[in-house]
């Protein structure tokens, strides 16, 4: 029989070897922990214990009330340390009061020098991690949030993950033995005290340097009855005798599952493990000891497990499929109450992380009374290696997974496959169990699967075939499936709003509808509370609570309502408020606090934002193809993007340059033929430039990544446009300057021995007729080559501090020479003439070094003819400085608390046609600030994003409706402000280095004119409405070419007058209205088509839309 089934059913190893809880984790909002970098010698807390000797540190809490600051281990010994942290440089700093937002004064904190890093601290206990040796390197546990789990006991106190009061929880190993006196399993092993003879309350002694059977136990005897003799810790069926020990040391695979499973957890040794400290039963499946790969006797193997009391068995091996091997392992799961789990395999042809994913079954994951688990890698990837189907429940990690080993002088070795993702999840089930052990095992299942994450390669495809619903319900997460064993999980799904227009403004009262849910899997909520709150100023809540009495079952969902109102003087952006979420689930209490951002703006552009995207540089606005719409361009991870009117696509685009962007985009027509290109740099150190069909126009390839962005110039005065471009390494640059086709200028490159992150500034100096180009670095040095390539002999000069953005080039004094401007770390401004001399210089007092990037402009905010230098120094100020004068306008400079820093560069326009510039500057990474010229705050502003804006914003025409829009890139999306303001015309540093050519270049002599990309209309007109159909607001664009009397009115299909929208004089330009399908008593209008007229002067016309409810 065994023969017959050793023959005809080969079972093979799925494994690939490449060689009482409180509540949720709550975090103390009255304090923070930080770690003082190591290359910082002489740290010392001063004697009032509120501040230290880091000035760059103490200017940050001078903004809060601190109480004390303190070593976090005051007894840590300076040769304490994991790896290259060391324990006595963690402090904590405690706070008077609670600090409302404490996250983003963690991100403050990290962004300084001195500072490694910064992070909350939890409450009562520290967020517990294992000391075993190898946890740094066990990088499954981590991603199934282990670790996040394991805090839920008081690990310290004495709880431990995988005890219970009375009892334990067993998982079975049914494979090729298993080296049960390992030292990071043997505390783990399952001892059958059924067998203890002797009565002492072990079954397993340490006699003579090794791990044997109690002696005094052995007796050849059944005496716990459950069929099987002398079973201490297992069986071996196979060769029929009471020791599962691997028949020889290479029988690997039942050790290194077993390890997965549950290797002892906080030993000090080794490894980690997700069941940490539940039991592991050994039972030998292989009874030929030169086959380590096959499996003879798992029938006979899983049927022992069960009738020797396993709760879990976990199967690491495949076969095809049959009958009784089905009837088995229902009856284990029906009558013998084991819960049982199957590997899915590794590829069609079992070749693991070099095969490709088999779509096909394979049993006993198939089966339905098992768990299928499939495998994922590193960082929640799925690499298209381990098979799938409609038949996997879960995934786990299992790819390059540190193992428990046989071998005597080798303990640990790697293994991938789904054979280690499988014990993960056996584990998970095994603590799981552990926590709510009278539970049935469907519920015990649903609380692991249903707690499962969602990671994005879910819907990848495989061999050209989508996986999506093939893997199961996600990645196993373990600490949300303990939680789901104590308590609900409230999360508020869905929220919309209702507003007057359909968007919410400044001065709207809003309707906000929520649904609330309770997750899957997780325990009933009772005597639901949720309470809305904010700290923004200018808004009020009318109606801030929901309350819902009934019990809300994992699963389910309810809905309610907050109703709140804003002011007029609201900012726009993304506005914080904070869900309160209370419960009682049994004797347990449940609280959960959830952010959630309302966005506030003055009517969104239909299109946008562009979700789902990392962008990646400043914004390009430009017409690429000539048709008189603008476009957006922006790099994201490898593809350049474009955008036009509607958030469509412009033609030819995305462009997938296949390695990341790491330049801003530049734009201008390179040869002359009347169309713009755009030019970019990526990480492998290609310089790409597309037509505007997003062709490829030229490509340049060299070693280096490309920094900042490219600069385009008519370098050599050929009529085409040169690429001048830097790239850099860990230790030295290079400046290139090529043509169009691709080929180096003559005299370039040049090599640099120094690291340049900043792009070039690039004009021309000293008004010979030839340009120059002017370089900075982090050595502190400012160069200077001409057209030649020739470095000028005045140059380099050094700022005493390192150079992290780019020069600005402008004449100040009038005399047809230019200055170069430039900015160090430490905040200090430099003018120098061409000849290298200090014109002049402004410090802001920094004596750290935490100007990262922050950018130079230029403008005459105050009109006087001289013009000011703006820009952010870490004094906590905006500056507006002029450096002929030595003083700053009325007004100025601007008080910006908790700046620290950032790569923003102030940008000016005349955003509402007053004849006056104002000010747009980034402050941080979430703050977008509006400054009139004279320094007053704009209203509305500033606009807040809840996602990181690392890059300078743009701001041009879109939609030609006269006024401007604010283009944001974030960490996560694009997004366009529309500006509902008449749109001025006046010449500034409207974009990122001044222009779209990227030269940092400001022509003093086109100041007083009107930007080059406006001028007055030649003709009266009137523009389609936009949206068109629309619900419920609409606007359209007029043009007025001199000044008129203009009478615009909406019309019903009958003609009826609905409204009158403008009857008033008004001057020349482009404008637009807006129309709120309301009539002229203010109620809303009926869907149907409507025509709007307008007359001016002798000009008359007449256009139709469409309102659609």
């Amino acid at each position: 029989m065994f023969r017959l089934i050793k023959f005809f059913l080969v079972y093979i190893f799925i494994c690939f070897n490449s060689i009482v809880f409180p509540s949720q984790p709550l975090y103390y909002e009255d304090r923070v922990m930080v770690y003082v970098d190591n290359k910082i010698m002489d740290f010392q807390i001063l004697n009032d214990l509120k501040r230290t000797t880091l000035p760059d540190f103490n200017k940050i809490l001078n903004n809060y009330d601190v109480h004390l600051i303190e070593k976090w281990l005051p007894k840590a010994r300076p040769t304490d340390r994991d790896g290259n942290i060391y324990l006595n440089r963690y402090y904590v700093i405690k706070f008077q009061n609670l600090v409302n937002d404490i996250g983003k004064l963690i991100n403050i904190l990290t962004e300084l020098e001195s500072i490694s890093f910064s992070e909350k601290i939890p409450i009562v206990r520290p967020a517990y991690v294992p000391n075993d040796s190898l946890w740094g390197q066990l990088y499954g546990l981590s991603q199934i949030k282990a670790d996040l789990a394991f805090d839920l006991w008081d690990i310290d106190n004495g709880e431990i993950p995988g005890q219970m009061d009375s009892g334990e929880v067993v998982v079975a190993i049914p494979d090729v033995g298993f080296k049960w006196d390992h030292p990071d399993l043997i505390d783990n092993v399952w001892q059958n005290l059924g067998e203890d003879v002797d009565g002492d309350g072990v079954v397993l002694e340490f006699i003579n340097n090794e791990w044997v059977f109690d002696p005094d136990d052995v007796n050849e005897i059944d005496d716990d009855d459950d069929g099987w003799v002398d079973n201490f810790v297992g069986y071996d069926p196979a060769m029929n005798d009471n020791d599962p020990y691997p028949l020889r040391n290479n029988h690997v695979h039942g050790t290194k599952v077993a390890g997965n499973v549950s290797a002892v957890t906080n030993n000090g040794i080794g490894l980690a493990s997700v069941g940490y400290s539940v039991k592991l039963m050994g039972i030998n499946a292989n009874d030929n000891p030169n086959e380590p790969w096959y499996l003879t006797h798992t029938p006979q193997s899983v049927l022992a497990a069960a009738q020797m009391g396993a709760d879990v068995i976990n199967c690491s091996w495949t076969h095809g499929y049959s009958t009784s091997t089905e009837n088995l392992f229902n009856t284990v799961y029906d009558q013998y109450g084991c819960i049982s789990l199957g590997a899915a395999g590794n590829g069609v042809n079992f070749g693991g992380i070099d095969d490709t994913t088999g779509f096909n079954p394979w049993w006993p994951a198939a089966f339905e009374s098992v768990i299928g688990v499939t495998a994922l890698g590193a960082n929640n990837t799925f690499n298209c290696w381990a098979n799938v189907g409609e038949h996997i429940d879960i995934g786990a990690p299992g790819e390059y997974i540190i193992c428990a080993y046989t071998y005597p002088d080798t303990l640990y070795a790697l293994g991938t496959g789904t054979s280690y993702a499988t014990p993960l999840t056996a584990g998970a089930i095994a603590l799981v169990k552990s926590v709510i052990p009278s539970t049935d095992n469907e519920t015990i299942i649903s609380k692991v699967i249903n707690t499962a994450d969602f990671y994005p390669d879910m819907e990848r495809n495989c061999v050209g075939q989508s996986i999506e619903g093939l893997v199961g319900s996600g990645q196993l997460n373990i600490h949300r499936a303990v939680l789901a064993c104590k308590y609900p999980e409230l999360l508020p799904t869905t929220i919309n709003y209702q507003t007057d227009n359909g968007y919410i403004a400044p001065g709207d009262t809003i309707i906000m509808n929520i649904t609330i849910s309770n997750s899957l899997g997780f325990e009933d909520a009772e005597n639901l509370v949720a309470t809305l709150s904010t700290n923004a100023p200018n808004f009020s809540i009318i109606d801030d609570q929901i309350n819902y009495e009934s019990i809300l079952v994992g699963g389910n969902e309810i809905t309610g309502q907050f109703i709140l109102t804003s002011n007029d003087n609201a900012s726009l952006g993304d506005i914080p408020f904070n869900i309160n979420l209370v419960a009682n689930s049994g004797e347990n209490l449940y609280e959960n606090n959830v952010e959630v951002w309302i966005p506030l703006s003055f009517g969104e552009m239909y299109g946008f934002p562009v979700n789902n995207v990392d962008v990646v540089g400043s914004p390009t606005i430009t017409d690429l193809d000539g048709n008189s719409l603008t476009e957006i361009y922006f790099g994201a991870d490898s593809v350049i993007i474009g955008k036009w009117l509607g958030g469509l696509d412009v033609n030819g685009f995305p462009f997938n340059a296949g390695s990341d962007i790491t330049t801003s985009i530049s734009a201008g027509d390179l040869d002359g033929d009347g169309d713009k290109e755009l030019v970019f740099g990526t990480s492998n150190g290609i310089v790409y430039a597309l037509t505007k069909t997003g062709t490829l126009h030229m490509s340049y390839e060299q070693e280096d990544s490309i920094v900042d962005v490219p600069v385009l110039s008519d370098f050599n005065q050929d009529g085409d446009m040169e690429i001048i471009f830097i790239s850099s390494n860990d230790s030295s640059s290079s400046l290139y300057v090529i043509n169009d086709f691709g080929e180096n200028v003559s005299g370039f490159p040049i090599d640099f021995s120094e690291k340049i992150i900043a792009a070039p500034a690039v004009a021309d100096l000293d008004n010979n007729m030839l340009l120059d180009i002017v370089i900075v670095t982090l050595d502190s040095n400012v160069y200077v080559i001409d057209a030649n390539g020739i470095m000028n002999p005045a140059f380099p000069i050094s700022t005493v501090g390192s150079l992290r953005s780019p020069a600005t080039l402008v004449d100040f004094d009038g005399d047809y020479y230019l200055e170069i401007i430039v900015i160090n770390h430490n905040g200090d401004i430099y003018v120098f003439d061409t000849e290298g001399n200090v014109m002049n210089y402004f410090s802001t007092g920094n004596t750290g070094d935490s100007i990262n990037g922050a950018g130079l402009s230029v403008a005459d905010l105050d009109g006087d003819g001289s013009m000011e230098i703006l820009f952010a120094g870490d004094d906590e100020y905006l500056h507006a400085w002029d450096p002929i004068a030595d003083e700053e306008p009325n007004g100025w400079p601007l008080q910006l608390t908790s700046f620290h820093g950032g790569a923003s560069e102030p940008i000016t326009i005349d955003i509402d046609n007053d004849g006056d510039l104002e000010v747009m500057f980034l402050k941080g990474s979430d703050e977008l600030h509006l400054y009139h010229h004279n320094g007053e705050s704009y209203a509305n502003f500033p606009y807040s994003s809840q996602y990181d804006i690392t890059f300078t914003p743009a701001i041009g025409h879109l939609d030609n409706d006269g006024d401007y829009e604010i283009i944001v890139g974030t960490s996560t999306d694009l997004r366009v402000i529309d500006i509902s303001l008449e749109a001025g015309i006046k010449y500034s540093w409207s974009s990122y280095r001044g222009n779209n050519h990227r030269n940092g270049y400001y022509d003093v002599t086109l100041a007083s004119t009107i930007s080059n990309d406006i001028s007055l209309p030649v003709e009266f007109s009137l523009g389609n409405n936009y949206p068109n159909p629309f619900n419920p607001i609409t606007k359209f664009r007029y043009s007025l070419s001199e000044n008129s009397k203009v009478n615009i009115i909406i019309y019903d299909i009958n003609g009826k007058i609905v409204r009158t929208l403008l009857d008033a004089a008004e001057l020349a330009g482009h404008r637009y209205i807006t129309w709120d399908a309301k009539n002229d008593l203010g109620f809303p209008v009926a869907t149907g088509l409507y025509f709007y007229r307008m007359r001016a002067k002798n000009f008359q016309d007449t256009k139709k839309m469409i309102l659609l409810k």
